[in-house]
């Protein structure tokens, strides 16, 4: 017989186990999520939580990646598909897709959706590329893992401050 799957468990391990990573010291540590082909990377200390994706309240006149408002514990998350948002694509709903919510410093509800996590990664293993600056003022650097890999490390503050990233009303022709 089949071990059942408590999600509730699940999501408290993993809360608990990114607030005590939070309390080391992290600076080689960070979260792994995937958004379309692409993998990401995203400081811990810029990182509230990570969860299932809840219900959403689609908003009329919105453009096509704003997918909405989502309750979260009592309090309303502007939600944005970020592949969507960066042009590769919708993210197909399915039961590896999260949210992540960026910490509460930031002082902004919005969440992410991305396509899966990919748990924390020590980018001290990881070869920083000495490139062209981004292509995206929000991607801080760009990494190579030990299987040839790409990472693009995630700048909070660059994407939630982003005038297009702000500007959720469909315009004309969007």
């Amino acid at each position: 017989m089949a071990k059942k799957f408590n999600l509730r468990e699940f999501q408290t391990a993993l809360s608990q186990q990114l607030q005590a990573a939070a309390t080391r010291d992290n600076t080689g540590s960070r979260l792994g999520f995937r958004v379309g082909e692409v993998n990401w990377l995203v400081s811990l200390s810029d990182t509230e939580e990570v969860l299932p994706v809840p219900p959403i309240v689609k908003v009329p006149g919105a453009r096509r990646w704003f997918r909405g408002v989502a309750n979260i514990r009592g309090n309303l998350y502007a939600v944005s598909d970020f592949s969507d948002f960066m042009g590769q694509g919708i993210t197909p709903e399915h039961g590896d897709c999260r949210l992540l919510i960026p910490h509460h410093d930031f002082a902004v509800n919005a969440a992410l959706l991305v396509r899966s996590t990919l748990g924390l990664k020590n980018i001290g293993r990881y070869q920083m590329l000495d490139e062209r600056p981004a292509s995206h003022p929000w991607v801080a650097r760009k990494y190579v893992d030990e299987a040839g890999g790409a990472w693009f490390d995630m700048d909070f503050a660059q994407l939630l401050g982003n005038p297009e990233f702000l500007m959720v009303e469909a315009q004309i022709g969007n």
